[in-house]
């Protein structure tokens, strides 16, 4: 009775797997389209016809007058709108995209659903080879944001180099110019966080959840940063996906 218990639930498992794998291939295809206008209005043909970015069929295009820069061309290394958490309403859900300036990738990135990827004008961002975002989170480039390999960024965190709203002193000289962010290699960063301008994050650092980033913390490896305010909560740790 036990072993066909277990035969059962294995069979059942494999279907699960099965089933979910043909979704993911629909998902593929419905967003095929959009896949095609992204590439070909981003890269160059030589490029785009081998279909790096797939972006799903949930993903609003804003804008796209940029370009996309690529160190690797390999199909579907380039992943827009696909994944997330189970919080996320994936009927309902979806992931905008704006690249009006320059977008870098090293290598593989999964930009998860219900995500806000935005590069301004004129903007620059990179990041580096598997560059990972759960969902439902932002990112805001209107200078310049730099990211390692093996980045991993979990949901709702808004990432953003700018105010977006200038505040003049009494000669009418903007006071709060956007600067640039720049985080460095294995660095995880946990649900709820703000990462905003002037921000600098070492290698192999956890930002613990809901924690706000305004300074500096270069030259602080591997260490686990948040509270508020904002402190070093631990040294010398490592983590691993």
């Amino acid at each position: 009775m036990l072993l066909l218990y277990n035969l059962l639930g294995t069979k059942t498992i494999r279907i699960m797997i099965k089933l979910r794998k043909i979704s993911h291939i629909f998902k593929y295809i419905f967003g095929l389209p959009k896949s095609i206008y992204v590439n070909f209005r981003l890269l160059p043909f030589s490029q785009a016809i081998k279909l790096p970015i797939i972006v799903s069929n949930k993903t609003k295009l804003i804008s796209l007058n940029g370009r996309v820069n690529l160190a690797k061309v390999k199909t579907g290394i380039i992943r827009i709108g696909f994944g997330g958490t189970e919080h996320i309403d994936y009927k309902y859900a979806r992931t905008i995209l704006k690249i009006d300036g320059i977008a870098n990738f090293k290598g593989r990135a999964k930009i998860g659903l219900g995500s806000k990827f935005m590069i301004d004008r004129e903007a620059n961002f990179s990041a580096g080879d598997r560059f990972g975002i759960t969902g439902d989170t932002m990112i805001l480039c209107n200078k310049k944001i730099s990211i390692g390999d093996n980045a991993r960024i979990s949901w709702q965190v808004i990432i953003m180099d700018s105010d977006y709203h200038p505040i003049l002193d009494i000669n009418n000289n903007i006071i709060n110019d956007a600067t640039e962010i720049i985080i460095g290699n294995n660095v995880w960063i946990g649900a709820r966080c703000f990462i905003l301008k002037n921000t600098n994050i070492d290698d192999g650092c956890i930002i613990a959840a809901n924690t706000t980033i305004t300074k500096n913390f270069n030259g602080i490896k591997h260490s686990v940063i948040g509270g508020n305010p904002v402190k070093i909560l631990k040294t010398d740790i490592r983590w691993h996906n």
